[in-house]
């Protein structure tokens, strides 16, 4: 969406735009997106009170950003590419991704491909949350993918992160979770502060054939080796 410039002769608001936080299944799988935030505007000062009217003290532009995902943070330059958990025998290649016009996040329709959140954290960054999310099955794929064996992580197995520049990130499962969609907390999911942490999302119990959905969601924590 393009930036656009408008002037304005009093203060601005202070502008805050969130992307709803959504993951939602359908028969090709589940997909999740991040409250993203925008910076505000610099205020201009009141005219000072006088005796006698006095003109208006002029305003400068304020330019005012998109309040799309395009306005946010540039992610890291060392995207992940890849991703393993030998316990599962899971491997897929990781493509980066952002969010769907409806404001979800974007998966690649290949079930043996995951979508790395290109608008947080790099498994490469010393911070934040660095969310991957992939279809536990899909119509393109004609079958079942690698996270559909998601759900049988256990904590203390070994997640393999593989860099563009070729170097690796290991990690260690901390938690796993699956619960019904409408409980996730995904405001706790895409954070962009705090300790260095892997969420790997994907879909899980049953497949609801009326709304087209799974009725829950499977969320992997990983915490970096040696952390």
């Amino acid at each position: 969406m393009p930036h656009r410039t408008r002037r304005r002769r009093r203060a601005p608001h202070r502008a805050a735009t969130a992307v709803l936080v959504a993951v939602l299944a359908a028969s090709a799988g589940c997909s999740t997106a991040e409250p993203v935030t925008t910076p505000t505007s610099p205020s201009a000062a009141a005219a000072p009170a006088r005796p006698a009217p006095a003109p208006e003290p002029a305003v400068p532009d304020v330019p005012v950003r998109s309040s799309g995902l395009d306005a946010a943070v540039v992610p890291s330059v060392v995207p992940p590419v890849g991703l393993a958990v030998p316990a599962l025998d899971i491997t897929l290649p990781l493509d980066p991704v952002g969010v769907t016009d409806d404001g979800q996040m974007e998966i690649p329709p290949l079930a043996e491909r995951g979508g790395w959140y290109r608008f947080g954290a790099s498994p490469a960054d010393a911070s934040g949350t660095a969310v991957v999310a992939a279809h536990v099955d899909s119509v393109a794929s004609a079958g079942l993918g690698p996270f559909a064996r998601l759900p049988d992580a256990a904590v203390g197995d070994v997640v393999d992160v593989t860099l563009a520049d070729g170097s690796t990130r290991q990690y260690t499962v901390v938690d796993v979770a699956r619960q019904a969609k409408p409980e996730v907390a995904w405001a706790d999911v895409f954070t962009r502060g705090g300790p260095h942490r892997l969420v790997l999302v994907t879909c899980g119990g049953t497949f609801q054939r009326d709304v087209g959905h799974y009725s829950d969601n499977v969320i992997v924590t990983a915490e970096p080796v040696g952390a």
